[in-house]
């Protein structure tokens, strides 16, 4: 009889031996999920990831990072959920939509508003995930970009970054982000859990101010995805600034390219790099999905993004008073038309002004 709990702590090395085995061994690469992903498996997040165990063998994983997300200064309760996996020979028997179903109900009981998954699988979709937060692409090329010559802005460069504290505090500034603690920084920075293959490190540069307080005013985090293409993993900080550092990536470090995944939301980074000339393709945040988890918790923690956002006239006090045509008692639907912007359905105004909820970018420092 399959049996679904949670792994005692002592037990998180057979769970990493089947995630790497799913998601790394089987394809030929080296076992690294337990280095990439240091915060969600191990024994102290042990309470946090679900098993399915077969006569004393865990054979199905699903590992969960509670996080918050910071929306505009108001914190929603999230959670990311990443490692899904079965072991190839239980697969197709349902071990893995049950496992799912129950991580579902578990988060719904401790009032987690939103899931993050990582990945698009037919599993999430076929349980009421949805592709939700939209980015632009930007693919910047030495040739035509145009913000190098910003000198006169009293901009320097620093690529040796002894102190991560200073890229703390810039993050610590995004309008919209997870909330992260000052000593997860260095642990996620140096765990590099969002590139495949692996690579040794990131790099990192900072634009800081040339006056005697040496501000930081943006980062870039990224790595060299193929020679002379710089891939940026995350960002944060003055717009402008990191513009500039782009610039002095293609000029200084001899990049060919530059690509950016700018979120939506973040219209100010869009408008500048758009006037390059390069415009940014639209899609879906990659290899991402959504879900409403608890329709209560999660409506009680956007109101006062809601209240702030409404504009003249009375916001929606209760869920019920959503649009006719959105059915708030259905999880896609509802996860939909919170948090979707590709291809969105217009409700007019002051819908449209207000939704959808920006969500912090899934695929930086905190991707699961």
């Amino acid at each position: 009889m399959i049996e679904f709990r949670s792994p005692r702590p002592e037990e998180i090395g057979e769970v990493v031996d089947l995630i790497n085995y799913v998601f790394r061994v089987s394809s030929g690469m080296e076992p690294t999920m337990g280095r990439q992903f240091p915060t969600l498996l191990c024994p102290d997040n042990a309470s946090n990831i679900y098993v399915a165990v077969d006569d004393g063998k865990i054979i199905a994983n699903i590992a969960i990072k509670k996080n918050t997300g910071i929306v505009y200064g108001h914190k929603i309760s999230m959670a990311s959920m990443g490692a899904v996996c079965t072991h190839p020979d239980y697969r197709g028997k349902g071990i893995g939509t049950q496992l799912l179903n129950k991580v579902f109900d578990r988060l719904n009981e401790e009032k987690v508003g939103i899931v993050t998954i990582s990945g698009t699988r037919g599993l999430y979709r076929r349980n009421k995930c949805v592709e939700a937060g939209g980015i632009n692409t930007y693919v910047l090329n030495r040739e035509k970009y145009s913000y190098r010559d910003l000198d006169g802005t009293g901009y320097k460069i620093s690529q040796h970054i002894d102190d991560t504290g200073v890229l703390f505090d810039i993050y610590q500034r995004e309008p919209v982000r997870y909330q992260r603690t000052r000593s997860e920084f260095p642990v996620l920075l140096k765990a590099v859990p969002m590139v495949h293959p692996p690579v040794d490190a990131l790099t990192t540069v900072l634009a800081y101010s040339e006056g005697k307080d040496g501000a930081g005013l943006a980062y870039l985090i990224g790595f060299e995805d193929k020679p002379g293409v710089f891939k940026v993993v995350e960002y944060a900080g003055e717009r402008l600034a990191a513009a500039w550092l782009a610039g002095k990536l293609l000029d200084d470090a001899g990049m060919n390219e530059i690509i950016f995944e700018v979120p939506t939301y973040d219209t100010v980074f869009s408008s500048i790099l758009d006037s390059t000339g390069k415009k940014g393709e639209l899609s879906y945040y990659p290899s991402t999905t959504v879900r409403v988890v608890n329709i209560e918790s999660l409506w009680s923690e956007i109101q006062n993004i809601i209240d702030e956002m409404w504009g003249d006239g009375k916001p929606p006090f209760a869920i019920e008073d959503l649009p006719e045509n959105v059915c708030h008692d259905d999880l896609e639907t509802l996860t939909r038309f919170l948090f979707a912007d590709v291809d969105r359905l217009s409700c007019g105004k002051p819908w449209d002004r207000v939704f959808p909820i920006p969500l912090p970018w899934p695929n930086g420092l905190n991707y699961i």
